[in-house]
């Protein structure tokens, strides 16, 4: 029997790919904060807006042990970040797949420390992936999507529904403003609901297929994702 053709040499049109690409990548950020927010008492792995909202009231409230937590959260981004910025710098044309596996590390690092029981520490390391995940946001119809926040995403879905009201551009930019947005809240809500049934580790191990699955996919959609902003290290 004839051998089935790779899903790279499909007639699937490139900004499908990128689209599926980057809306599977903000689920799984969607998945990764809302577990941690159930694990960490209200701080996220992934929305900084929202820590750094809580490190301040932690600060006025001179409450210096959730203080030291948040901005340890805080700093685990950032240097994810960092270290996303020299992967994507150093791996050329395969930084999508290299950034995706260093994360792929990151978290069975971090079923390992659950797994072992380590605490609040157990969680740093996907604080870190979610950082290097950024880089690997992609252009759709004009729409920068496939970050793991979504305040861009909605201010970006207002202003492309005005500019589609007035006549200047097509709807789809705004589709996939919403598209990113609905597929980080869906992420949220099955990560709620498996850390529900089935507790922190396996919670954290699906994240991490998750993101086995999301590297495959960047892996088979080689040549049809975009780069350009990963090689300015991201925005």
């Amino acid at each position: 029997m004839p051998s089935s053709p790779p899903i790279s040499s499909l007639p699937i049109p490139s900004p499908l790919r990128r689209f599926a690409f980057a809306t599977f990548a903000t689920m799984v950020a969607g998945f990764v904060d809302a577990v941690g927010y159930a694990h960490l008492g209200g701080l996220f792995l992934s929305f900084m807006s929202g820590n750094s909202t809580r490190l301040g009231i932690q600060i006025a409230e001179a409450d210096r042990a959730h203080a030291a937590l948040t901005a340890c959260v805080i700093g685990g981004f950032v240097t994810g970040a960092f270290a996303g910025t020299l992967v994507s710098d150093r791996a050329g044309e395969w930084k999508l797949t290299a950034i995706l596996c260093a994360e792929i590390v990151l978290f069975a690092l971090a079923w390992a420390l659950v797994a072992s029981g380590v605490g609040f520490a157990a969680l740093l390391p996907v604080a870190l992936a979610m950082g290097m995940q950024n880089s690997v946001h992609q252009l759709v119809a004009g729409a920068d999507i496939g970050k793991s926040f979504v305040t861009g995403a909605l201010f970006g879905l207002g202003q492309s529904l005005a500019r589609f009201v007035s006549g200047r551009e097509s709807a789809g930019e705004a589709t996939a403003y919403a598209a990113s947005w609905g597929s980080f809240v869906a992420g949220a809500a099955i990560g709620t609901l498996v850390l529900a049934a089935t507790g922190l580790s396996a919670a954290v191990g699906g994240a991490c297929l998750l993101l086995v699955a999301l590297a495959a996919l960047a892996y088979a959609f080689h040549g049809h994702l975009l780069h350009a902003v990963g090689e300015t290290g991201g925005d």
